[in-house]
């Protein structure tokens, strides 16, 4: 009679508990930015990269430091790739904020070796206001989360636009 391995992957169901949860905790995650003169909005995705939620608002202050700070919550939210919602108008034309939407791009560039993209922002504000009374929002409340909601969706819709990605 032929003896029967002793190992099998199939078998060892605690090696492989360990390997699915190592591989779901270091699954990276995406960031949106919805940069304006005064604010930064932010979102990320789930690790999975298919739904994004809102995250937070932060105060532009200096160029550098803007950048840190963005930097500082993509380190803690594990994120792999940062995308700024790139404003165009309707027409197709690049908008002019696009003047202080690009040196944070660059600095951010500069500063990190995770990857970095644009997406198309059009009318992202408009429906994050749309969506956020939906919600039942307080309209108090969506003039300070509309950025970091513009930002979600802008994110969702790159997620959606890029699904070879994940």
């Amino acid at each position: 009679a032929r003896k029967q391995e002793k190992y099998s992957p199939f078998w060892d169901l605690d090696s492989l508990s360990t390997a699915i949860l190592r591989h779901h905790f270091t699954m990276k995650r995406w960031m949106a930015l919805d940069v304006g003169s005064k604010v930064i909005g932010i979102a990320l995705s789930d690790p999975l990269k298919m739904t994004a939620r809102p995250l937070t608002t932060i105060s532009r202050r200096e160029l550098q430091r803007d950048a840190a700070e963005v930097l500082a919550l993509a380190e803690s939210n594990n994120v792999a790739r940062i995308i700024l919602g790139r404003p165009t108008y309707l027409s197709g034309q690049e908008s002019t904020s696009l003047s202080f939407i690009e040196p944070l791009m660059e600095a951010l560039r500069e500063s990190w070796d995770g990857e970095l993209d644009w997406a198309d922002e059009r009318l992202s504000s408009k429906e994050a206001e749309e969506l956020m009374g939906e919600l039942g929002i307080k309209p108090s409340e969506r003039r300070k989360k509309r950025d970091q909601f513009a930002a979600a969706l802008i994110l969702q819709w790159y997620l959606e636009e890029t699904p070879h990605a994940r």
